[in-house]
């Protein structure tokens, strides 16, 4: 009887070890959470990084355990399978962390939520799984101008030369600057393929038919099609308020 006890009292004890490792590791998201100096970079692969519980404030959200040749490609695989859709349209970014644990030594897939385009993690305190299904929480949707940085030399706009701003993620429901309408495949004419892509979205036949909205787009794995106000006089192009999904010819949602 004292032997069946002590199996008993062993398999507890190593079932409440697991939980514990299980909740401190990311629970039902991740591996493990991690923050990182903002001295460090976007996404540091110099040891930089500090363990931290999910349930704190963390940078970034690591996924899965990667070595060899060919990491890169496998960690963006891994996200998309993690977030449960395609990457490039949502509000993260991905990359490789050195564990700063010397024994582990691990090279970790990592996923960060970002702020905007300019690719600053937000200090999420919840995992990101499946956060590109059901509600979508982390898909891009409107973006909003960010006036305290520089320029995003990854934008384009109408074939203009004019640099642009950085975006930051937003709601449609708030006063924007662009909203995400879909993707095109890179190539020699980004801007003709966007403007089938936002006349379609908009629920027009071509989007000439719109002297107020013009294309814009985001280069990541694919181009992300933007649609964007043409700037008034005054240089604003930022006072939509409302998705232009399905807006036809029809006054625009300020």
């Amino acid at each position: 009887m004292r032997t069946k006890t002590l199996v008993v009292v062993l398999v507890l004890a190593v079932a409440g070890a697991v939980f514990l490792w299980w909740r401190e590791t990311g629970g039902e998201g991740g591996l493990g959470c991690y923050t990182a100096p903002a001295a460090a970079g976007i996404l540091p692969d110099t040891g930089a990084v500090r363990a931290v519980g999910c349930d704190e404030p963390h940078d970034y959200e690591a996924i899965a355990i990667l070595t060899g040749a060919g990491a890169e490609e496998r960690c963006r695989e891994e996200a998309e399978s993690f977030l449960g859709g395609p990457w490039e349209q949502s509000r993260t970014d991905y990359g490789l962390l050195r564990d700063k644990d010397p024994v582990r030594g691990r090279l970790l897939c990592a996923l960060a939520e970002t702020a905007g385009t300019g690719g600053r993690p937000v200090g999420s305190t919840r995992s990101m799984k499946d956060g590109m299904r059901g509600d979508r929480r982390l898909a891009i949707t409107c973006l909003v101008t960010d006036t305290d940085t520089g320029t995003d030399k990854g934008t384009g706009t109408d074939g203009d030369d004019e640099e642009e701003q950085e975006y930051l993620f937003g709601e449609c429901t708030q006063s924007h600057a662009a909203e995400f309408v879909g993707t095109v495949a890179p190539g020699d004419d980004t801007d003709a393929d966007c403007r089938e892509v936002a006349a379609a979205y908009l629920g027009l036949p071509d989007l000439r038919q719109r002297a107020d909205l013009r294309v814009a787009w985001l280069s990541r794995e694919n181009e992300l099609c933007l649609v964007t106000e043409v700037p008034d006089p005054a240089g604003r192009h930022d006072t939509l308020r409302g998705s232009v999904q399905g807006l036809g010819g029809g006054p625009l949602p300020r």
